[in-house]
């Protein structure tokens, strides 16, 4: 067996990793897969880096950064990352204090982010910029995972924030503010990938395609429509800290298998919406450096081979 810590936030998306682990997917591939939930993605990427994980799902945008020195901190070792499959592009809501009606109200406000430099923050500036914004009208801190975001928008630590769509629908009937963009930053992004160390995947080419045999299995069983009973169980038991009630799980795994899931058959990536998070990062991204293109950060042969 083939050890591998994968180190994710966990929400809806991870949903076919623990799919793949209890059905033992991962295990007829030689796979022992442990799921390391992320707090934040400094914590996260740092980890991958220095080998404390073996892999990673989060932000492709975090893959560019740390390869090309632009990473939210610096690991002990050199980043050499590469995409190995796509994942979910889940938009997040910007969620702002019942105060705070509009984005001229976000003026010389506190907005919260999981990492200044890397993730979705520069999607944020992006929509700031849209809604009549410069760099220097707000501050961005950096507070972690959606959770921490949404206690330091609940706190009144910072006014607004960056937050999932399960706790945006609270916040919004809680009185809350959803500030939305037009045009919205959101269409044609590619957000999470699934990623990890060139060097590594090339000596364990084997696991990596069972990996993503396995993975894929499951999220074709996860949108399966014959499996809708059984998926807001798998819901409650993995993903506790969203405190879903059993009704929120059904809809939850109804959205799962909606026309506009954030999960696709296949885990394709939008190459065009990569192409987008690089240009965000040639816009905004420092020190300055030169940003390649969307095949300097992939490697599908694993995915082809997977595939058969």
């Amino acid at each position: 067996m083939t050890d591998i810590t994968i180190c994710a936030f966990a929400g809806p998306e991870t949903v076919p990793i623990q799919r793949a682990q209890e059905a033992g997917w991962f295990a007829e591939e030689g796979l022992d897969v442990r799921l390391e939930v992320a707090l934040g993605s400094v914590a996260q990427m740092v980890g991958l880096i220095d080998g404390e994980y073996r892999m990673a799902m989060s932000a492709v945008d975090n893959v560019i950064a740390y390869n090309e020195g632009q990473g939210a901190a610096t690991p002990k070792n050199r980043s050499d990352l590469v995409v190995i499959l796509g994942c979910a592009t889940d938009p997040r809501p910007l969620i702002a204090r019942p105060e705070i009606p509009g984005f001229a109200d976000l003026r010389g406000k506190r907005i919260a982010v999981d990492a200044v430099s890397t993730g979705f923050s520069f999607m944020l500036r992006q929509l700031l910029e849209d809604n009549g914004l410069g760099m220097d009208d707000y501050e961005l801190v950096p507070v972690g995972a959606i959770m921490a975001r949404w206690d330091a928008v609940r706190s009144g630590v910072c006014v607004a924030g960056l937050l999932g769509k399960a706790d945006a629908a609270m916040a919004v009937a809680a009185g809350y503010t959803h500030l939305k963009g037009d045009p919205d930053p959101w269409d044609n992004y590619q957000g999470g990938t699934y990623f990890c160390d060139r060097t590594w995947a090339r000596e364990n080419r084997g696991a990596v395609v069972g990996f993503v045999r396995a993975l894929l299995r499951a999220t074709d069983w996860v949108v399966a429509k014959e499996n809708f009973d059984a998926l807001p169980g798998l819901i409650l038991r993995h993903l506790p800290h969203l405190s879903l009630t059993p009704e929120a799980a059904r809809k939850a795994a109804a959205e799962l298998q909606s026309p506009r899931s954030i999960l696709k058959p296949g885990l394709p990536i939008d190459r065009n919406g990569l192409r987008a998070v690089i240009e965000l990062r040639r816009k905004y991204g420092t020190p300055p450096t030169e940003i390649g293109g969307p095949d300097d950060y992939l490697d599908l042969g694993y995915y082809r081979e997977a595939l058969g």
